[in-house]
Order: C-alpha cells, then structure tokens, then sequence
C-alpha cells in the first residue's frame, strides 16, 4: 500500500505534518491492537452464545459455563501477551535504527534488511494477529473435540486481524518518513500488497465471509429444526443468528470500509494538492511516500516530476542570464532553429567612451565589477521600455525594439525613451560611482529606424539571436559619431520622422553629416541629457 502526503516546501502553503513521535505511534498501534482484540473477543462470545451449540431446551439463547469463559480468557490472554512479545522481539532493529536516525545518523545508511522490515510491518502485525487466533482456534477445538470452536474463534480472528493490518497500516505510514526522508521505497526489494490486492483480502474476509456464513449456518439451523423437540427454539435462534452476523458484517464492514477509503482517499487527495501548487509554478512542492504500492509509486514519480520542472526552471533560468528573457522563451516555445526575418524595428546601440583608457587605470577583478553593475543599470531601462538586449560585446550594448519577439507599433518612441532612460541612469550611476572615489563612465548612443533582419544566426554547436542590417549599422555609426558632435545621443532622421508622442522632443537637426559607410552626408537629430 502507498500514500503520499504534501510535505513542508519554502513556498510556506499550508501542509500536515506527516512525521509522528515513535512513542505516539507506538501508543496508536497498541490501542489499536487492543481494541481489535476485544471486538475480535466480543463476536467469539457472542457466537458461542447464539449460535454454536444448537439450544436444545425452551431458550434461543445458551448460557456459557463460567469456567469456559474463564478458559476462553486466559487463553486468549496468553495468546495476546505471546503475539506482543513476538511484536517486540521482531521490532527490536527498527527500534535501534529509529534512535539511531533521531540522534543525527544518516538514513541513507539503513541496512536492507531493516529497510524491509520498515515497509512490511504493518503486515507482520496483523500476520501475528492471525497466527494468535489461528493457535486459539485450533486449541479450543481439539480440546472440547468441537469443530464449531475453530469456526467461531476464526471469524473473530478474521476480523480483528483485518481491523489490525488497515489500522495499523494507516498509523505506521506516518513513521515510514523517519526512515525513507526522499520516499524512493520502489528501490527496496520486498513484497509489495498493491492497491487492487487490499481491496480483494478486504472482500474476502468480510464482504465475502458474511453473506457465507450467513447461507451456511442458516442452512444447518433449517435441517436441524426437522430433528428437533422445541422447533421454535430453534426458529428463534436462527433470528437471533443470523441478526448477529448481519450486525457482526455491518459493523466490520463500515470500520473496514472507512479504513480502505482513507488509505486511497488521502493519498490521492494530497497529491491533488500537491498538483495544484505546481500549477501554481510552485515547482518545490513535494509529497511524502510512506509505502510501495501503486499510489507510492504515483508519489515517487510527482517528486521526479517536480525536481525535472526545477531543473528545468533552473537551466532556463541560467539560459536567461546569457539571452534575453524573450530570447529564452521563444527559444522554448518554438526551437533553436537557424533563420531571420525581415522587420521595421528601431535599434539603439550604446557604448562606453575611452574603454581602453579605463581598462588599462583599473585592476581586473575592479573593471568587471563596474562593468556588471552599469550593465545592469543599463539593461534594466531597455528592459523597462519593452526591448530586447541581443548583444554584449565588452563596453557596448545593442537593444531592439519592435522584433518579433517583441512587436509593438511605437519602436522608435520606446527606442527613444530607452535612450533618454539610459542616459538618466548613468547620471544616477556616476553620483554613486563618485561617493566611492571611483572615475565616473561617458557613453554615447545611436538609434536608428529601418528594416533588419531579425533571427537565429550561427552555427549547428552555437546560434545567436540578433539583429543584421543596415539599420544596426546605422545605429553603431551614429553612436561614434556622438563623440564628434558632442552630442549623447543621436538619432536617424528615420526614427524622428517615426516618432509620435516624443515629437516634441528637443532634438536638434544636423544636416551634411558624413557617416561612415554611407556615400552621401545624412541628416541626424540630437538630443541632450
């Protein structure tokens, strides 16, 4: 049998907790064995009062001799006191080992044979149950030479011994934690009572022994009546009978019941919850296998599940800090295939002025530090205004807008603004660099608006996704060019004349610019801080 249960993640949902103190455990269980004990007694004494042996005088009812039920007691007793001394005795390596683990041992390090022992117990409780009964039975009839005996004392060992294994099962799984913390029971080799195998025993001994018992003993009750003295007698016994073991059947029947569809019922919904969170991108849910059945398998696989979603979630993670988010998705969404496509974008084009000069007054480790964080300044304004970052090389940032991976009407206002933004930023990152006593960055910008080529670029061990064109050259072009012009920012007349809201800009007309590349002067736009 299986059951998962969610287990406390760093998400902080609400769980149960499924670990239990050995000594909480080991008092439900003794409870529980006890009280089967006295239900199993409880129908033992009442089949010897209502139905075997057959009444032979006015009453419907027989009176026990005393020193029968003293018998039946002491016996029993003994039988009792002998199965939990076995219990004890086969328990004693789960004991050490479960003292063990709780003063810090691994419970990695659990020898098999207590790992099975761990995973079948249950089944050896009620095993011992039934070997009890079974003794109790086989002694009462030899010694008063009365098969009715075994018959008696077996439907109360029957169920009491299915009352014992459910029970005890149900309580047991919320040790198994203790000894199994990753759940991955499927690993050890031992017998496995699947689901479909615990419905059919429970059938068996109380769905198919009630209505078996009642056909038979009714049938022997009705012959018996013909050779009878007092006929009505017997009628009355046989209502009396047949009343016991339709109450004996309902009763077992409700308390096995119960305890089956809480043994399926839990499980399932625990890790329906458990499914709920993960689609709630809560990928470090977990559930808690207790047990090697079907339903413990379904949890070992949720948790293999779940931690290749993680990991997933992880390398995609790690894949965004190397691309851009979109770049990650799409990459996703539909391959890494090789191709472009041709689109009107805006591109902005960013660089660090005299670089060398930087790199050459600053040590390794410091440059790299300050790099990452006017990166960081930077690329988060492109991000804010919808672009894309395609590109890093060194000191220089290349950001579109307007690609597939990021459509939108307005490119080149958003262009704009990103620049404006960037510009802002490196004031705000300059005050800083300042109060450290670090030298402060210039940098200039380019933007230009036009067709690009927009894809996968590369080769089969390594593809790019970026922008080809004249376009991007352009915007590279006028980046160089703002040294020239003292300007931070320039822009194409392309990208002015695509401007809506940003119209009424500051921007300054340059005509007559020669840029490099291009064979007859261009007409820019500057913009200042």
């Amino acid at each position: 049998m299986g059951t998962v249960m969610t287990e406390e993640h760093r998400s902080g949902a609400p769980t149960a907790a499924p670990h239990a103190s050995s000594r909480e455990v080991s008092r439900a269980v003794a409870v529980l064995i006890s009280s089967a004990t006295a239900f199993g007694a409880l129908i033992v004494f009442l089949y010897f009062a209502l139905i075997d042996p057959v009444p032979v005088d006015d009453a419907a009812l027989r009176s026990l001799e005393t020193g029968s039920v003293v018998t039946f007691a002491v016996v029993g007793a003994g039988i009792l006191v002998g199965a939990i001394i076995m219990v004890v005795w086969l328990g004693r390596p789960i004991r050490v080992w479960l003292r063990r683990i709780e003063d810090g041992a691994p419970a990695a390090g659990l020898p098999p044979n207590v790992a099975r022992l761990v995973l079948l117990w249950p089944i050896i409780g009620a095993s011992l149950v039934a070997a009890g009964s079974l003794v109790v039975a086989v002694f009462f009839a030899i010694l008063y030479d009365d098969p009715g005996n075994f018959v008696g004392i077996a439907i109360g060992g029957a169920v009491g011994t299915t009352i014992v294994y459910f029970g005890t099962d149900l309580i047991w799984r919320r040790q198994v934690p203790t000894f199994f913390p990753d759940g991955d029971l499927s690993a050890v080799r031992t017998f496995r009572l699947l689901v479909r195998r615990r419905l059919l025993v429970a059938f068996l001994l109380i769905g198919g022994l009630t209505p078996t018992l009642l056909v038979v003993l009714s049938l022997a009750r009705t012959r018996s009546v013909l050779d009878a003295e007092n006929p009505q007698a017997i009628v009355d016994n046989l209502v009396l009978m047949q009343l016991f073991i339709l109450g004996v059947g309902l009763v077992t029947g409700v308390i096995t019941a119960v305890l089956v569809a809480r043994a399926i019922v839990e499980p399932l919904d625990a890790l329906q919850a458990a499914m709920r969170r993960v689609e709630g991108n809560e990928l470090d849910t977990r559930v808690v296998v207790t047990t090697n059945d079907e339903l413990g398998y379904l949890g070992e696989r949720f948790n293999a599940m779940t931690a290749g979603l993680r990991q997933g979630e992880r390398v995609r993670e790690l894949f965004g800090l190397y691309v851009s988010a979109e770049v990650a998705q799409a990459a996703v969404d539909t391959g890494a295939g090789l191709g472009g496509t041709l689109v009107e974008c805006s591109v902005v084009f960013s660089d660090i002025r005299d670089f060398t000069t930087l790199s050459e007054r600053m040590s390794p480790d410091r440059l790299v530090d300050v790099i990452n964080r006017y990166m960081t300044a930077m690329v988060s304004v492109v991000v804010e205004h919808g672009g894309v970052v395609t590109r890093f090389a060194g000191d220089s940032i290349l950001a579109v807008f307007g690609t597939p991976l990021n459509p939108m009407p307005d490119h080149a206002d958003r262009a704009v603004q990103a620049a404006m933004g960037m510009r802002r930023a490196l004031a705000s990152f300059n005050e800083a660099e300042t109060a450290e006593g670090l030298p402060n960055l210039e940098s200039g910008v380019g933007i230009a608006t036009g067709p690009a080529i927009a894809g996968n670029i590369g080769g089969r061990e390594r593809i790019e996704y970026t922008v080809m064109g004249d376009t991007v050259n352009l915007a590279a072009r006028l980046e160089d060019k703002t040294k020239d012009v003292g300007a931070p920012i320039l822009m194409s007349a392309e990208t002015y004349r695509a401007l809506g809201d940003e119209r009424d800009l500051r921007a300054t007309a340059m005509t007559d610019v020669a840029i490099k590349g291009k064979h007859d002067p261009v007409t820019v736009y500057a913009l200042p801080d």
